[in-house]
């Protein structure tokens, strides 16, 4: 059998939180910071955007090195954009 779909680059802490409850436009992770949550990502020598050179070179470089590889297709969900909830206001859009 093969494989049809992989989750990758899911940030999710030691307790199971992906993002929290309670989120506004001005805290997009509810009650979680998204700095303690993906601080062992930041942290990394290949973490995206880092330019001065440093970081660890451990086992999380290697998921922040890699974290693009294989990957064909980016699925998302409406809360990507913003913090939308409830029906569609307009349902008139069919895609690009």
């Amino acid at each position: 059998m093969t494989q049809r779909v992989r989750v990758q680059n899911f940030g999710v802490s030691r307790d199971g939180i992906g993002a929290g409850e309670d989120q506004t436009v001005e805290r997009p992770f509810g009650h979680v910071d998204p700095g303690e949550l993906m601080a062992w990502a930041f942290g990394t020598a290949h973490f995206p955007g880092r330019g001065d050179g440093g970081g660890s070179r451990g086992l999380e470089d290697y998921f922040t090195r890699d974290f693009a590889r294989g990957i064909g297709a980016e699925i998302m969900g409406r809360h990507k954009f913003g913090p939308q909830r409830g029906p569609w206001p307009d349902d008139g859009w069919i895609g690009w």
